[in-house]
């Protein structure tokens, strides 16, 4: 299955002859793709769309996601055929129960700075004269705190020392040509933050339809507050995945220079700092090459399966755990 990203300004698309057909005059445009294996459409900026193509992406159940050109959403359109009401309300009540939602949240925050950990590490390997070793052993030393919280207010205190240190180790590691200082959003201030966001958002939107596919509903969190309007669920999957897929990516596009600081636009009237349209396909694309990398991550199968498999795959662990009322059946992705 793949995902479609559309960046192109004004473009028209619609279906014909069992493919999707992308359309835009400002850019002379025209790109056809079979509709068989797509799974998501991602829409950047102003396309359009005719109902007959709304009508064929429900009748296969293509989901299609809106974002402004910078990565802001809109909206999404899906079919109801994955909705599972049984699913869901166990959900609800699983959410409301304490002893789950703090064993689910201690695994899952405990594997994100377990993976940032080695990320860090990874990088470190590249930047010999460049230590961060005081910052990896502090961090390491804060594990064993958040297994032995009592509540979720103490893990995430715990989880905002571990986040200090984690962005002070990637400011060591960044490119000179990439200063960053710490973490900044809404707007990113910075290209470094620009890149973060940027795939925070692709991951965030991965992780909504995995979520949506396997019944689950992405608004019903156990570990992030919930409130109106916020896929909080997806933010509780995508912590284990923050450090694997979206930071090692920044660092890897700066490093090997695909992207350069001429790929960013000046900052806008908000101090925001994005890409370029030709900087950000790149991105996409370096992003999907990354989603589509294969590994042995995935503990209880013995098979390698793709990044974006083991996402839907989490997903289904977590429908399960949440059938079962049983938090010990979720086990978070830690890379090695």
């Amino acid at each position: 299955m793949s995902f479609l990203y559309i960046y192109e300004r004004a473009a028209k698309i619609g279906v014909r002859d069992n493919c999707i057909v992308v359309e835009s005059e400002k850019e002379n445009l025209k790109r056809t793709l079979p509709i068989e294996g797509v799974e998501s459409v991602i829409i950047f900026g102003d396309a359009s769309l005719s109902s007959k193509c709304v009508m064929h992406f429900m009748e296969r159940d293509i989901n299609l996601t809106w974002l402004s050109s910078k990565g802001k959403f809109y909206g999404r359109l899906e079919s109801t055929r994955n909705v599972n009401i049984y699913r869901q309300r166990r959900q609800f009540a699983c959410g409301e129960d304490d002893e789950f939602c703090l064993a689910l949240s201690k695994k899952i925050i405990v594997a994100k700075v377990k993976n940032q950990i080695t990320i860090l590490r990874r990088y470190q390997r590249n930047r010999p004269e460049t230590s961060v070793r005081n910052i990896i052993d502090a961090m390491a030393k804060l594990i064993p705190l958040m297994e032995r919280v009592y509540n979720k207010n103490q893990l995430m205190g715990h989880e905002g020392v571990a986040a200090r240190y984690y962005y002070q180790g990637l400011a060591a590691l960044v490119e000179p040509e990439f200063t960053f200082s710490g973490r900044n959003r809404q707007p990113p201030r910075d290209p470094f933050n620009s890149l973060l966001s940027f795939a925070y958002t692709l991951l965030m939107y991965d992780l909504y339809t995995a979520v949506v596919n396997r019944g689950l509903n992405p608004y019903a969190s156990f570990l992030h507050s919930i409130r109106s309007g916020h896929p909080a669920l997806c933010s509780d999957l995508m912590e284990e995945w923050r450090a694997i897929l979206a930071d090692s990516l920044a660092l890897y596009v700066t490093s090997k220079g695909i992207i350069k600081r001429d790929n960013f636009q000046k900052p806008n009237p908000e101090g925001g700092v994005y890409l370029d349209s030709k900087g950000s396909k790149a991105y996409i694309a370096e992003y999907e090459k990354k989603v589509r990398t294969r590994s042995h991550y995935i503990t209880y199968v013995d098979y390698t399966v793709s990044f974006r498999r083991a996402i839907e795959m989490q997903c289904q662990r977590l429908a399960k755990a949440v059938e079962e009322g049983d938090p010990s059946i979720y086990q978070p992705v830690v890379i090695r």
